[in-house]
């Protein structure tokens, strides 16, 4: 029996060259990259002293890697084989362009008794099919080095440096590139290069020495772990499962979701089974985690559906409202921490190349919209989806850096990771795809990338090495293809009397464009919150609830420029009488009473909080600080007090509903002795005068 085995990736270098550049160089001497190992008591495959060591059976063996190569420009493979035990009238050597569908395949093979020849499966090349007697071969024990180059269209054949077969190029069947035995033999493989007429564009501070660590057996297991999803704190990944024996489904389970948490980034908790009803017996493919960690999606008939953690349990919330199609077998989705962009890969007419009888996918983004709906997906277009298939999209925390699979930019082979970042505030708009790198990107398959806030790490699966199928691995990242800083914002929502935890909505807002830059939830059984805001602008955030006055606060973050984290909570007031609440982001022009533009989204969540409650009341107070005339500083504060009031009553509400006072400088919240305590003084309020 012949077998047929796709290898993961092998350690990569990049090397300048007069001609081709050097995609490749194996020598070996580990196997922390995952070469293909298997053994039985006929036959094994194993990096062992040095060499990739085949031990084949009698029907021989095939082992081949998909390095990304254009078959019809130059290129050239080599590498030094051994036979130290075995038959010595059959070949061994290279493969490539094989197809297990149709068996097709090319190769060029010597024979330790001094024969070689090159084959190919096309019938009607008689150039490539007989048998050559050469002198150049050596016996067995010792190395003969093989070497293929394809140049202008003519291929050349070397063994142990003389071109022994020159030949026009040969059909291929596929992207395969592999070692073949025809029999049983002991074979060692060592100095495995390939070079190819492509230039991949790589990060300007590509460096060498990046580590794959592997999150350890509290994470992996012999099944697949893929679509890892982290928490924006960076302390919970969740992920699925393929086929393991703890899903609800047992090893008919296709997938279920999973998760493990750590302190410090290093060691990961034994990972645990969502449960019910997240999890089924069927496919559960987790498409996001919320950045709160209250709240998930899963992939659903063409939809995704909501869960959200409650003080019982996580329960389901409905469907998104997302519609797309998907012809492909398999679908990736994202949503961005803003919580109002969703990217997807999927297979429709909508994609750039659409092929029906072709396994390929585009990147999609739909975008929520002030209503509640979602657009209609827009494809990212030709810069970023090629003919080729893309997948596992994620946008980072900045909103802008598109980490995504590709097989069609030019890349190391399989599914490489690649960066762009958009260009302003279009889907369509992207930098060139910066592929992530050589000690990144495999032969294997390499996907799945998602990155906490801090944007110094990221988290992958990869089929190169570890504890199975697929793990998922750590990587600290250049700085050149980090995601731009941000700030984490953290903290918890509390009854502003009790100090009991309040399950609330959080929204976030741009203070300049007055746009929702982010949404939250908080969890019911602790209050905790959490959101990622890009830098360099000032936010509003109010949290609502049910029964409670919405808290409003604002952030100053135009002038921070790295990663921070701010931890604030936030206190809800109950609906009462009596009450007073603080508008924090209403703002005047200084010295006058003409609000700014930033200030409408604060008086609209006013508008619709007496909205939801017709029978409310409420008084309006002004203030000022003591920089001034009292007098006139009165006159301000009630004047102010009027704005507000008039634009409650444009937006539809009573103005008997409505009453007001200026105070100036007489009821200060803090003593007017520094800048930031007058600031504070310069506000305005209002207190509920009848529920």
């Amino acid at each position: 029996m012949r077998y047929f085995l796709l290898v993961g990736f092998i350690f990569c270098s990049i090397l300048a060259s007069s001609q081709l550049t050097e995609l490749v160089h194996e020598d070996f001497k580990d196997n922390h990259l995952g070469w293909y190992e298997e053994a039985d008591e006929k036959h094994s495959i194993r990096v062992k002293n040095g060499y990739y060591e085949i031990i084949a059976p009698e029907g021989g063996w095939m082992t081949y890697i998909f390095p990304f190569l254009d078959q019809a420009k130059d290129f050239s493979f080599e590498a030094t084989f051994t036979q130290t035990e075995g038959s010595t009238d059959n070949g061994f050597g290279f493969i490539w362009g094989y197809d297990a569908a149709t068996k097709k395949i090319n190769n060029f093979v010597v024979s330790t008794n001094g024969y070689a020849k090159v084959y190919s499966s096309d019938e009607s090349r008689k150039d490539a099919k007989e048998w050559k007697q050469i002198e150049g071969i050596k016996s067995l024990g010792l190395p003969n080095k093989l070497r293929v180059e394809q140049h202008k269209g003519i291929m050349k054949f070397f063994v142990n440096g003389k071109e022994e077969f020159s030949i026009p190029k040969l059909p291929w069947y596929s992207q395969a590139i592999g070692f073949v035995t025809y029999t049983n033999m002991r074979l060692l493989i060592d100095d495995f290069s390939l070079r190819s007429d492509v230039q991949i564009n790589l990060p300007g501070d590509f460096v060498k020495g990046i580590k794959k660590i592997n999150l350890g057996s509290g994470v992996n297991t012999p099944y697949d772990e893929v679509t890892p999803k982290i928490s924006v704190d960076g302390k919970t990944i969740f992920f699925a499962r393929k086929h393991a024996p703890e899903n609800l489904g047992g090893v008919e389970d296709a997938s279920d979701v999973w998760y493990s948490t750590t302190t410090d980034g290093m060691v990961w908790s034994k990972s645990k089974n969502m449960g019910a009803p997240v999890n089924t017996d069927k496919v559960n493919n987790i498409a996001s985690i919320g950045q709160d960690n209250n709240s998930m999606l899963l992939a659903a008939n063409n939809d995704f559906e909501i869960f959200e953690r409650t003080t019982t349990g996580w329960q389901s919330a409905g469907m998104l409202g997302i519609r797309y199609e998907n012809e492909h077998t398999y679908f990736e989705a994202s949503l961005a921490a803003d919580g109002k962009t969703m990217l997807f890969a999927a297979k429709n007419k909508k994609s750039l190349f659409y092929n029906e009888g072709r396994q390929e996918k585009d990147l999609f983004v739909s975008i929520k919209q002030s209503t509640g709906q979602w657009s209609e997906p827009v494809n990212l277009g030709p810069t970023i989806n090629t003919s080729s298939n893309e997948a596992s999209p994620f946008l980072a925390a900045d909103g802008k850096t598109l980490y995504f699979a590709s097989e069609g930019h030019p890349g190391y082979g399989g599914l490489d990771i690649f960066m762009s970042k958009r260009i302003g505030d279009s889907w369509t708009n992207w930098t060139k795809p910066v592929n992530l790198g050589p000690e990144i990107n495999t032969f294997g398959f390499d996907a799945y990338y998602t990155v906490p806030a801090s944007g110094d790490v990221a988290y992958l699966c990869t089929s190169a090495g570890g504890y199975g199928k697929s793990d998922i691995v750590q990587i600290k990242l250049p700085q050149s293809v980090k995601p731009d800083p941000v700030v984490l914002v953290l903290g918890k929502v509390l009854n502003a009397k009790t100090r009991r935890p309040v399950q609330a909505d959080i929204i976030f807002e741009n203070l300049v464009s007055g746009k929702e830059a982010g949404e939250a939830i908080s969890d019911p059984a602790t209050g905790d919150y959490r959101i990622a805001l890009p830098y360099g602008v000032n936010y509003g955030l109010h949290a609502r609830a049910k029964g409670y006055l919405s808290v409003n606060e604002n952030l100053e973050l135009v002038d921070i420029k790295n990663y921070t984290e701010i931890n604030k909570n936030l206190l809800l007031v109950p609906i009462e009488v009596g009450e007073a609440i603080q508008l924090n982001n209403v703002f005047f022009e200084q010295g006058r009473p003409i609000l700014k533009p930033e200030s409408y989204p604060e008086l609209d969540r006013l508008v619709a909080i007496l909205k939801d409650n017709p029978t409310m009341e409420i008084e309006l107070s002004g203030h000022t600080d003591n920089v001034g005339n009292p007098n006139s500083l009165v006159v301000l504060s009630q004047a102010r007090v009027g704005a507000v009031k008039d634009y409650l009553v444009k937006s539809g509400i009573a103005v008997s509903r409505i009453t007001g006072k200026g105070y100036g400088a007489a009821k200060p919240m803090v003593k007017n002795d520094s800048e930031e305590h007058r600031r504070m003084n310069r506000r305005v309020e209002f207190k509920v005068t009848k529920k």
